[in-house]
């Protein structure tokens, strides 16, 4: 079992106050124009701002934590507050039928809010996530994901790098790369926490692989391109809570793809 003590989110507290209170002060004046609109906007940022105090005064004085276990036959966790139980759920595993992951920021690197979903084998969803005045952070979200995938949980790609990890004893702690060939598949593991990675990766494969121009997949944490010459030979690009992961699958391969720290001082198109 893991124990997750949620942290109390101040940051984000201070950031949404002020906000709002910027906006009560420029919608006050609209208010003493009489228009409705802005008397309107003026009271429900008003109550806002008043949230924002009262989940700030909440959290001073109540403790949350999640216990969240994993066994073989089901997925479980209580939600507590100061030691209270508020809330149970369990999931037999072999009614999952997708496990999905999401880390949302405010802006910038600023973390705002962790999202589990669980997709059940009935089309509905299961979501623990850390909720309006608290949060997980960055460091346990990982931490969560990373348990998630040692216990086969999580996208196919993402469980495929963690058996890799596994099976070349690789320290997952150590910012490092690594490969490996296996028949017509090629493996390029890369474990860092620069978030920059990704992007430098995949200009490189763009670089590199002119003639893989079908794009399938295209998203802020995985690439996947094919060869207009051979549909059957891709590349696949994937970040995930230890690293970046690529495959290529029947691609005759050029140099090796480079870490950020590798390249020096040489830049990049960011």
């Amino acid at each position: 079992m893991q124990i997750y003590v949620l942290e109390k989110g101040f940051t984000y507290k201070l950031f949404m106050l002020t906000a709002f209170s910027l906006f009560a002060l420029v919608m006050y004046q609209g208010h003493l124009t009489g228009e409705t609109i802005y008397t309107i906007l003026f009271i429900a940022s008003v109550a806002l701002c008043s949230f924002q105090i009262a989940s700030f005064i909440y959290v001073l004085i109540v403790k949350r934590t999640i216990h969240f276990n994993i066994s073989p036959k089901e997925v479980c966790w209580e939600i507590f507050d100061n030691k209270k139980l508020q809330k149970k759920i369990c999931i037999h595993r072999k009614e999952i039928e997708e496990v999905k992951t999401e880390v949302n920021y405010l802006t910038g690197n600023i973390y705002s809010k962790f999202t589990l979903t669980f997709v059940l084998k009935d089309s509905s969803e299961i979501e623990l996530t850390d909720g309006m005045i608290y949060d997980l952070g960055l460091k346990k979200a990982e931490h969560m994901c990373r348990y998630l995938l040692n216990n086969n949980l999580g996208h196919e790609q993402d469980i495929k790098f963690t058996k890799l990890l596994n099976e070349e004893n690789i320290d997952t702690f150590k910012e490092q790369k690594f490969s490996k060939s296996d028949g017509e598949f090629y493996y390029i593991g890369i474990i860092s926490k620069n978030k920059k990675e990704f992007l430098s990766l995949r200009l490189q494969l763009e670089s590199l692989y002119k003639e893989y121009k079908i794009v399938e997949k295209n998203a802020n944490n995985e690439y996947l391109i094919r060869s207009e010459n051979n549909k059957h030979s891709y590349i696949y690009l994937r970040s995930n809570a230890f690293g970046y992961f690529i495959e290529f699958y029947k691609v005759k391969r050029k140099e090796d793809l480079k870490m950020l720290k590798e390249m020096g001082r040489q830049k990049i198109g960011f």
